[in-house]
């Protein structure tokens, strides 16, 4: 019993410090011996957990999108929240895991250039559509047709993407605010 939690503890260690390891220098630059190297965990205890890069990659990957999918779940169910409430709610997820959303960014192009992630691609994807459905649904749901709804729902999507993406400027990112957000939702729902 013991021996299995040292080796939940020593895995997930060994995740914690390929995220950083990914996150800092990308998928190119990472080994898996200098993420084991860097969570002080012997090369042999890493490659029996992972036989290689590519699939301690693919679990951090997996670990991050399930930690934002449940984030945004949570919302998107929540019977307490209004639909604007919610759209709001989702528009600040990224803010309060930007490192999580800016990784996801990054590893978009290895995800793109390895046919061995093809299937990981796909769900990233996936989970995208899902958000852009959940808007749109909840637009034509509020009355509007639905070329209107799409229109509306692209820009809801692009807002969302644009919190974390790199080289937003200062004066837009500065606009990334719960309450910059609450407000300019408060406007376009107005409008409807």
């Amino acid at each position: 019993m013991k021996r299995k939690q040292e080796s939940l503890l020593t895995k997930q260690r060994l995740l914690e410090t390929a995220f950083q390891n990914f996150y800092e220098v990308g998928f190119e630059n990472t080994s898996l011996d200098k993420i084991s190297k860097d969570a002080n965990v012997s090369r042999g205890a890493a490659y029996w957990h992972f036989k290689n890069k590519s699939e301690i990659f693919g679990e951090v990957v997996i670990m991050t999108i399930e930690k934002i999918k449940s984030e945004k779940r949570e919302i998107m169910l929540s019977e307490d929240l209004s639909f604007q409430e919610k759209v709001v709610e989702l528009l600040i997820v990224p803010s309060k895991n930007q490192t999580g959303f800016k990784f996801m960014q990054q590893s978009l192009k290895t995800l793109e250039v390895y046919p061995e992630f093809a299937e990981l691609l796909e769900t990233f994807r996936e989970t995208r559509a899902r958000l852009y459905e959940f808007f749109l649904t909840g637009l034509m749901k509020k009355g509007l047709n639905e070329n209107d709804a799409a229109a509306v729902s692209s820009m809801l999507y692009n807002y969302f993407e644009g919190m974390y993406g790199s080289g937003t400027p200062d004066q837009v990112a500065k606009n990334y605010t719960p309450e910059a957000i609450r407000r300019s939702i408060s406007i376009i729902f107005t409008n409807l």
